[in-house]
């Protein structure tokens, strides 16, 4: 048997077990974009290191670039979640594809900063439906019984393109130059994205109900009204708090760690690549190991997933301080990889419940409206003045600064478990009206708000 055909066999077997008997296409297509869409994700942190004295940019100016980058990308992961929630998702998928593939090969091409950032933030408006829209279509493609091995086999497609990413991306900078990489992105994606518009729409919240009837028709809320929705739901509350200390701590981490390896240890582009490649390889064994433990997670109670979620990010922090702690390329290598593994864990229970807390209707929202808090931590980062922190100290310290950020928002996240049961409540019986315990009661304490949509305002304001 052809080493291809055993492979696509192979991953039709893991679809099919981990769907449990639904259909595979849906996640097989929306996997692929995220996977090849990967590709230059992982290029450009492999290669930052050439990229950046290409330019001729200081640590403070290239990490500066990219984070502002991402910034503006990640809010319009808002009004994109918005746009999601009222058109059709797929065109969607379609269109996003084509940019990311484009903007891919305008990278390679690029001969200025004003034109690398103007590539980048292309690419990166592209990739914006891999999180929020993919989520949203693969929640109403899957029934909740199948989301955490369904939404682990999407996430892991990120590993498995950064897996396979550094290293294509570190062997062509090292025969090619760094711009090679970039056009070898192009094609792959382009393909997937033809093969994308064979996607069929699914009704929204026609899975939600265990008796399989469609939830309430009628038209979406609008952005003000869904998004205090979203926010009386106390578990989504809790992981936007915590967001804003991920984006602090994630952002700048991206960035930090080729130049790290570079820097501290002289490593060129191939050996980046192969260390990247590896970081990738072991998230996705734990992204697997936490998509498989996540249904045991809720048999236990709907708070341990949150709380198993929270336990990974803090975990991050003493991993980060132990990387640069290690005097030794083996030892920096080792911590890197250890911290890596334990992130796989977080990324399908979280998914799992922001689907199951979050209604319908807002869902798309949902999953892209952290985006906001994100970029509120790399603001944080930047009025700190942590960002010339690398510049004036060295990468060592600029990493180590990073390790308080992933602390404090796993503590937060951790917190969010209390509320998950009532939250997933509210959000099934918004499908078909009031829930049956709505009736007003008087707020706890003196915060407690008084503008929550009604099936919310019943309830105590926590934070």
């Amino acid at each position: 048997m052809a080493p291809w055909t055993l492979l696509v066999g192979r991953l039709r077997s893991l679809f099919e077990r981990d769907t449990k008997g639904e259909a595979i296409f849906p996640l097989a297509v929306l996997s692929a974009l995220y996977f090849f869409d990967e590709f230059d994700t992982a290029a450009f942190a492999t290669l930052a290191p050439d990229i950046q004295r290409s330019f001729d940019l200081t640590d403070e100016k290239f990490i500066g670039l990219v984070i502002i980058n991402a910034s503006l990308v990640v809010l319009l992961a808002v009004p994109v979640g918005y746009l999601a929630d009222r058109v059709n998702r797929v065109h969607l998928v379609v269109i996003s594809g084509i940019l990311a593939g484009s903007f891919s090969l305008v990278t390679g091409l690029v001969s200025s900063v004003a034109l690398l950032t103007f590539a980048r933030f292309g690419n990166g408006v592209g990739v914006l439906a891999n999180i929020p829209i993919h989520n949203s279509l693969l929640s109403d493609y899957y029934t909740p019984d199948s989301r955490p091995t369904v939404f682990a086999n999407h996430t892991n497609a990120l590993y498995l393109g950064a897996i396979f990413g550094p290293a294509v991306a570190g062997v062509a900078g090292a025969a090619f130059g760094w711009r090679a990489a970039f056009f070898i992105c192009f094609i792959p994606i382009i393909i997937t994205t033809v093969i994308a518009t064979r996607l069929v729409e699914p009704a929204r919240g026609s899975t939600d109900r265990p008796d399989g009837l469609l939830p309430m028709g009628g038209p979406p809320p609008g952005f003000r009204a869904a998004c205090k929705t979203l926010w009386g739901v106390h578990t989504l509350r809790r992981t936007f708090w915590a967001s804003i200390f991920l984006g602090a701590g994630l952002l700048p981490l991206a960035a930090y760690l080729p130049l790290f390896f570079e820097r501290e240890y002289g490593l060129g582009p191939f050996e980046r690549g192969v260390i990247g490649a590896a970081n990738a390889a072991v998230t996705f064994v734990g992204v697997q190991r936490g998509g498989r433990l996540t249904p045991a997670w809720f048999a236990k109670g709907m708070q341990v997933p949150m709380q198993r979620t929270g336990l990974v990010l803090a975990a991050v922090g003493p991993g980060l301080l132990l990387i640069v702690a290690s005097p030794w390329l083996a030892g920096s290598v080792a911590f890197s990889l250890l911290t890596s593994y334990f992130v796989g864990y977080l990324f399908a229970p979280l998914a799992a419940v922001q689907a199951l807390v979050s209604p319908a209707r807002e869902r798309s929202l949902s999953f892209s409206l952290g985006a906001v808090f994100l970029v509120a931590g790399v603001i944080l980062f930047f009025i700190t003045g942590l960002g010339g922190v690398s510049d004036a100290h060295g990468l060592r310290w600029a990493l180590a600064v990073l390790a308080p950020f992933w602390i404090i928002g796993g503590a937060i996240a951790a917190s969010a478990g209390q509320f998950v049961e009532r939250d997933v409540q509210l959000a099934f019986a918004a499908a078909s009206g009031p829930p049956p315990d709505a009736s007003p009661e008087p707020p706890a304490g003196p915060d407690a708000s008084t503008d929550l949509p009604p099936d919310r305002a019943a309830e105590p304001t926590p934070d």
